[in-house]
């Protein structure tokens, strides 16, 4: 078993063996394995590795935070989470599942040796920028992103858009030819990369096509422009 340690407690998973002499050999891992979240108060969950792990980091200490010192085995306690919180849950893991066939056609258009992949994509209803590069211990190479991956990352985000925070503006991926892969979905609470930092009225028309419930300061600043 491996662990890794996260705000409120740790991640404990059965590492996967990959050979790493083949570049996609990780394509064939199987996915939505049992990954068990120990809080430091001692209570345990159970979460589907097809989750992003800041998500699932994220969902699990609010629940410790809001169930104090308690203790227990399994899910949260009847009760202690909302039906927004739920739903949440829900379309975070389909949102989930979504990841891995981007990952492998991701995968697909690298170099035979690479070693890491990063993925950038900030998308609008509107306009989309997608950034791909691929690193070895040798060189990198920046790659093209092509529209049927696009179409891919397009259709996860109208399923990420059905959770309570609304579609995310960017979506951050880095991968491991082992197939360890980091899920991040950015909501603007910082600004944007200037390369990834899309017109006023696409974000506008994003707005208008997924209402939120909070839009950050700066990014509100920035729609209005510096006239408002």
């Amino acid at each position: 078993m491996a662990a890794d340690r996260f705000e409120s407690g740790w991640s404990v998973y059965a590492p996967v063996d990959v050979d790493e002499s083949d570049p996609l050999a990780f394509l064939d891992m199987p996915v939505g394995r049992s990954v068990f979240l120990v809080g430091d108060s001692g209570r345990i969950e159970e979460v589907s590795s097809s989750v992003p792990p800041q998500f699932a980091h994220d969902e699990f200490t609010a629940r410790e935070r809001a169930t104090g010192n308690g203790s227990g085995v399994s899910g949260p306690e009847p009760g202690a989470e909302g039906a927004g919180g739920e739903q949440d849950d829900v379309v975070a893991e389909q949102a989930a599942r979504l990841i891995d066939p981007i990952v492998q056609q991701l995968a697909l258009l690298g170099p035979s040796e690479w070693e890491w992949l990063w993925a950038e994509f900030a998308f609008t209803v509107s306009a989309e920028i997608a950034h791909l590069r691929f690193a070895s211990y040798h060189r990198t190479v920046v790659v093209p992103v092509p529209e049927p991956v696009a179409a891919l990352v397009r259709g996860q985000r109208d399923v990420a858009a059905r959770m309570s925070a609304g579609p995310w503006w960017r979506l951050l991926l880095t991968v491991t030819n082992r197939g360890e892969t980091t899920v991040n979905y950015d909501y603007g609470d910082g600004p944007f990369p200037h390369d990834q930092l899309l017109p006023p009225e696409d974000y506008r028309a994003d707005l208008e096509a997924y209402p939120r419930p909070r839009v950050p300061a700066w990014l509100t600043r920035y729609i209005e422009g510096p006239d408002a």
